[in-house]
């Protein structure tokens, strides 16, 4: 409150000065009133959507998201038998009962608990998209009528399966922090009735667009903040084991130079059935998809180190580094040590 009768009267409307004007006075903090000529900028906070993460944060995340979407993709793919094209719309954060207010009715709603970590989490599944995924799984060609509508149980077990390979996919984003294993403890048709989370906390949202054959639909996963917490934690603290070696290099040894270490590459190609296998015979056909060749690994004493592309190099297969994984660093580590 100022002491001057003058501005008693005053009162202003915070939309009014948003921005660099000055239309009613505006005082700091401690009382004082600024200068009728001083640069002040105004903005709106809503002290009931309060902001956790910081822009930069936010933007490690979508990196991080852009590759488990990248993998999931492809993933998808070949348990669908099909093109499956997936897309990365956003990553923001919202209130929970936000979140749970914009569940469209019908929708296919998963709920989701990582064991290592706690709160139950969420995965909306747009309904259309759900039933063309059992179409599909059923040996359809993946077309299904635009008419939204909620899944039986049978076809909710079955979307099950697809829905394990996002949920499995996402966990794996976090492999370098720490070992996630997710389970499916629920389902739900409308966000009317999710009460896993209190109203007023934050949750992480992942916003995608899905599309296969003549189908697109929108698929979102809710994490609440305490409980992605400790991942960020791990994530955003600085890595005490590079300023290390950078600030004590480690020397190389002669003796290093004759030791010869097996190098193997593998790929990540595609689950076979028992019965399947059993069949094989020799001059079989096995397809594999293309993609295969850009995500070739190579692995150094049972470790994958290096992700990069396979080719000929005249009479040579060649081997092209694209991605040098973590375990690489710690096996070199050993070693020197």
């Amino acid at each position: 409150m100022s002491n001057d009768p003058s501005l008693e009267d005053e009162s202003f409307d915070i939309s009014e000065i948003e921005g660099t004007g000055i239309g009613q006075p505006i005082f700091r903090c401690d009382g004082e009133r600024f200068a009728d000529d001083a640069e002040v900028k105004v903005k709106k906070y809503d002290f009931t959507n309060p902001i956790v993460l910081t822009e930069s944060d936010l933007t490690k995340l979508k990196t991080k998201s852009e590759q488990f979407v990248y993998y999931l993709a492809g993933h998808l793919s070949m348990f669908l038998r099909t093109e499956f094209n997936l897309t990365l719309e956003d990553v923001s954060e919202d209130l929970y009962s936000n979140f749970t207010q914009s569940v469209k009715v019908p929708s296919c709603v998963t709920l989701f608990k990582i064991q290592e970590l706690n709160g139950v989490c969420l995965l909306d599944v747009n309904s259309h998209l759900a039933s063309t995924v059992v179409d599909r799984v059923l040996g359809g060609r993946g077309s299904t009528t635009p008419e939204e509508r909620g899944l039986t149980d049978i076809e909710k077990a079955l979307v099950d399966d697809f829905n394990v390979i996002i949920l499995e996919e996402w966990c794996k984003q976090w492999q370098d922090l720490m070992t996630l294993h997710p389970s499916i403890i629920g389902n739900e048709t409308s966000g009317r009735f999710l009460q896993t989370s209190p109203p007023d906390a934050m949750v992480l949202i992942l916003n995608m667009e899905a599309s296969f054959g003549d189908v697109t639909g929108p698929v979102r996963i809710a994490i609440p903040y305490y409980t992605l917490e400790p991942l960020m934690t791990r994530m955003l603290a600085p890595d005490k084991n590079l300023e290390q070696s950078s600030a004590k290099p480690a020397r190389w040894q002669d003796v290093y130079d004759g030791i010869l270490v097996p190098l193997s590459a593998e790929w990540d190609a595609f689950e076979l059935s028992v019965r399947d296998l059993m069949a094989l015979r020799v001059d079989d056909v096995v397809e594999m998809p293309p993609r295969l060749i850009s995500e070739t690994k190579i692995r150094i004493e049972d470790r994958t180190c290096f992700i990069g592309e396979i080719g000929l190099e005249g009479e040579q297969v060649a081997f092209k580094v694209n991605e040098s994984c973590i375990e690489a660093n710690n096996l070199l580590g050993k070693s020197h040590g």
